[in-house]
């Protein structure tokens, strides 16, 4: 019989994709049934409505958001008991954090990622949990217009795990373009050994600035042949903290064709 640990893990295992976020969902929903106060379900829950809100998996975006937050709440309020057996665990905070920012309320989001890594003290992941949260951290800057911020913390999160996870690459590309660093945007991305197919957003983007527009469109093309009801509007859609990186980020789509 699984336990809420298992169903967990399975809901890790799943792939980012629509079919996968659902099947994600049942096994964090399975985890809570089977133990109410398992934090590690609301968590990364909260993340499974937030990851639908962002790519619009979901035809009520609005009301997956505030599942997100919802689900992040009742994770925070068991890291705040001290007899939860989950006190003051950091991940908590994290996943509220990522809430906050997709709300538009940068600065509480900024606010509740410090907390989080002040709560990271085990000594043989701090490196690494440091590392992810602080290169997590990155794109909540981004979306707030301080690309040179985010890549600080990134250069940071290399620092101390330099065999990091890919999307940490993917969070440098976007801020090097939204930091008008078009050719070490594309240099990040084509660093990358597997990027995932968003990542061709960024790289047509960078090619459109550059004036590079027969390259862009080719690489828009490959882009919408795996995400073709993707669009223009649908990038706008996201917070953000300041209109001019909005608008530099919606440029440099439009010129690379997306519709």
């Amino acid at each position: 019989m699984q336990t809420a640990r298992d169903y967990c893990r399975e809901g890790r295992q799943q792939p980012l994709t629509p079919e996968g976020n659902e099947k994600a969902r049942e096994c964090y929903a399975k985890a809570i049934k089977d133990d109410g106060n398992y934090m590690p379900a609301y968590a990364e829950g909260s993340y499974v409505e937030l990851r639908a809100y962002q790519n619009v998996w979901t035809r009520d975006r609005e009301a997956s958001l505030d599942e997100a937050e919802r689900l992040a709440d009742q994770a925070v309020a068991l890291a705040n008991d001290v007899n939860s057996g989950w006190y003051n665990d950091f991940r908590a905070r994290w996943y509220r954090a990522m809430v906050y920012w997709n709300r538009g309320d940068f600065k509480t989001s900024f606010q509740e990622f410090d907390t989080a890594r002040a709560l990271i003290t085990d000594p043989q992941r701090i490196n690494k949990d440091t590392a992810d949260l602080d290169a997590d951290m990155a794109e909540a800057y981004i979306y707030y217009g301080d690309p040179e911020t985010a890549l600080a913390l990134i250069d940071g999160a290399a620092a101390r795990d330099p065999d990091h996870a890919y999307w940490h690459d993917w969070n440098r590309a976007r801020a090097y373009y939204m930091a008008k660093r078009y050719d070490e945007a594309l240099a990040t991305i084509r660093g990358m050994s597997s990027p995932p197919n968003d990542t061709r957003l960024i790289e047509a983007a960078s090619e459109a600035q550059l004036g590079h527009l027969v390259d862009a469109r080719r690489i828009m093309s490959e882009f919408n042949k795996i995400e073709p009801g993707w669009t223009l509007q649908k990038s706008a859609d996201y917070r953000y903290g300041d209109d001019a990186a909005r608008d530099h980020w919606l440029d440099g789509l439009s010129k690379a064709g997306l519709k």
